[in-house]
């Protein structure tokens, strides 16, 4: 064979080993990835809303759930009458019918016409439509219009928590609150609608409309109790109600552990309509609003005092009879108080009293035990969009500033701050981190996350800590400035505000609008309950112990009875109605004379007001309403309505008693 010829069939052999060697990777090494591509070219997906997971409280009620309902889609090309398919789902949608013609007369090969709605109504409406067309066999879409399911976000408590809880699009994706915080958990993976392409690329839906559905989201439980939540809300709106104000924020916390019991805010909204909702209603003030904390900040200088030895509890005070001229500006009390005890700078909630209490200690020292309790920086709660509050710069922090900011002006805090480190003035001195999230569960049932208690640091000792209980157990008593926050039955502590506000625009204070507030806990000497109420901008009466005490009165009392914390205060003392009974100028006189004055009544007067309610046929809402005026421990079991209890009706109560009530039927 000539070297030509040779040339030739060797070419021609290599051609031929390639075509083969391109027929086996095409035919069986490649065969995967030409399915896909063929796939992608007839094969649509139409995304679908996720399944999300299931938001609950710590006792397993829904406080957010997905719903299934029927999304309606249509194919233009293959309706037989987009006219009267138009006029059909207008009336049944509530859809201009023209509105429905123009979009039917699209070029698309499909078009949502209405999605997650009741699945009654999407049937009817496209059931009525294929028999007016002659298509009552039609399933799919083959006659060119069709159903697919979808889940819909669903808050069946409607308003409660729902700046706490937020909401989602309708594509299912968190917006706002626990949805957006913690979305990447909750929202599950995405479902498809399965169609085809015909030859002209005109998606095709056929008759089987498969879904193609992945797992859905994890579900999580808040240390939220939707009653003491509901309690908290009620009350709050009341005091709002009451005193005109603008709005309002009420927290309930365990000061031992960080867990937050309810995280109530006012304005609120519906987030099952969020789009009818304004802004300022869908905001979760607890967490994002800073204010200045007026004489609440007071605990926090007197704790630093007597932590770092500056100050002890009998010292004494000269509160220069209400004015004080101090680096060129003069300090001022609501009344003219002469001498007195650190204790009572407190009780009385002095502003003089506290600017010389701050005195008394080093600048720097001062200022780092204020960085310590956590103002200035983020709690780091799991929710997004905490504010930091604001704290005076450190060089900054001498002179009048120092003094304004032992009586709570100059110093910003949100109310999540200013109730944990109030915590931890009442726990024995930890800076407990706030948390809301109790566990997160995969589909599964798998415990995914745990919320646990986390002390962030100690900042005060125990001793100081059960001195500033005593203390703080001393406003509430008949002639402080917390009266109206006593609870029958109940040791209870707490320290009421008020503070100017500051005008937008201006910087200045305004001379008529008041944040009014009080923070309380109980029992006195072993908290387990710690309540902040805040009104902001009350009309009339401005002052916390008058606007705010009396809200934190009634949710501490419903909450401690619902939760089964036993009374501690003796059967022999009285409220503050005693004070009104034996026709004394209690406040007036405590603060001339500082002595503490306990009124007693006889146990058989106190008891003869006490009579078992008739219980049966209400809400486990309004038993615990109901039964909140009883120094009795309250104990509920099941849902629906009360059924049962003991003791019956008309029956003596003595205080620490134990009631039962059950419930059942709707």
């Amino acid at each position: 064979m000539n070297p030509r010829a040779r040339f030739i069939l060797y070419g021609l052999a290599a051609v031929y080993l390639l075509v083969v060697l391109r027929a086996f990777h095409i035919q069986v090494l490649g065969v995967a990835g030409i399915r896909e591509r063929g796939a992608k070219q007839y094969c649509v997906k139409i995304p679908l809303v996720p399944k999300r997971g299931a938001i609950l409280d710590r006792t397993g009620n829904e406080l957010a759930v997905s719903v299934a309902t029927k999304s309606i889609f249509v194919q233009p090309a293959k309706l037989k009458s987009a006219g009267t398919a138009a006029e059909l789902l207008s009336r049944r949608l509530s859809r201009p019918a023209a509105e429905l013609r123009k979009r039917f007369s699209s070029e698309k090969s499909f078009l949502w016409v209405k999605r997650q709605i009741p699945a009654s109504t999407a049937e009817e409406a496209v059931r009525e439509i294929r028999e007016a067309l002659g298509n009552g066999n039609g399933r799919g879409g083959e006659d060119g219009i069709g159903i697919v399911e979808e889940p819909k976000r669903f808050y069946p408590n409607r308003e409660l928590a729902s700046s706490l809880l937020g909401f989602t699009d309708l594509d299912s994706v968190g917006i706002e609150g626990v949805e957006l915080s913690l979305d990447k958990y909750l929202r599950g993976e995405r479902a498809f609608l399965m169609c085809e392409r015909d030859a002209r690329g005109r998606i095709i839906v056929p008759s089987s409309t498969p879904v193609e559905v992945n797992s859905k989201g994890h579900s999580v439980s808040l240390t939220i109790d939707r009653n003491v939540q509901h309690t908290a809300e009620s009350e709050l709106n009341e005091s709002i109600a009451k005193y005109n104000a603008r709005g309002g924020i009420a927290l309930v916390m365990q000061p031992k552990t960080g867990e937050i019991l309810a995280m109530a805010s006012s304005p609120t909204y519906n987030p099952n309509t969020p789009g009818t909702a304004v802004p300022e209603a869908r905001k979760n003030h607890a967490l994002t609003d800073s204010f200045e904390p007026g004489s609440t900040f007071k605990v926090f200088t007197m704790a630093a005092a007597l932590e770092t030895g500056s100050v002890t509890t009998s010292d004494k005070f000269f509160c220069e009879n209400g004015a004080y001229r101090y680096a060129g500006r003069v300090l001022h009390d609501t009344h003219r108080y002469g001498w007195l005890t650190a204790p009572e700078v407190l009780k009385y909630s002095s502003n003089i009293g506290a600017s010389k209490i701050s005195e008394r200690m080093d600048p720097g020292r001062f200022y780092d035990m204020i960085r310590a309790f956590g103002f200035g920086t983020r709690t780091g709660l799991e929710l997004i969009g905490e504010a930091g509050g604001l704290v005076p710069p450190r060089g900054g922090f001498k002179g009048i500033r120092r003094a304004t900011v032992s009586f709570g002006q100059g110093i910003s805090v949100t109310p999540l701050q200013l109730a944990g480190a109030t915590a931890a003035i009442v726990n024995g001195g930890k800076v407990m981190k706030p948390y809301i999230v109790k566990e997160i569960r995969d589909p599964e049932g798998k415990i995914v996350y745990r919320g646990t208690p986390t002390e962030l640091r100690r900042v005060i000792s125990p001793k100081t800590s059960e001195t500033m209980r005593e203390i703080l157990g001393t406003v509430v008593q008949e002639d402080g400035t917390g009266t109206q926050a006593r609870i029958k039955g109940f040791l209870v502590g707490g320290k009421t505000g008020t503070a100017q506000k500051v005008e937008v625009g201006s910087g200045r204070y305004s001379p008529n609008k008041r944040v009014s507030s009080f923070i309380g806990f109980l029992p006195l000497h072993d908290p387990e309950l710690l309540i902040l109420v805040v009104i902001d901008e009350p009309k009339g009466q401005v002052y916390g112990g008058v606007v705010a005490a009396p809200a934190f009165n009634q949710i501490a009392v419903k909450t401690a009875y619902y939760l089964g914390i036993p009374p501690t205060e003796p059967a022999s003392r009285s409220v503050a109605q005693n004070e009104k009974e034996k026709g004394r100028g209690g406040a007036e006189e405590g603060r001339q004379g500082g002595a503490v004055k306990i009124t007693r009544v006889s146990s058989a007067s106190l008891e003869s007001s006490m009579v078992m309610p008739e219980l049966r046929g209400l809400s486990m809402g309004r038993v615990v309403d109901v039964m909140g005026r009883y120094s009795v421990k309250l104990n509920l079991a099941g849902t629906g309505v009360a059924v049962q209890q003991s003791p019956p009706p008309g029956q003596v109560l003595v205080p620490g008693t134990e009631c039962t009530v059950s419930f059942g039927g709707r």
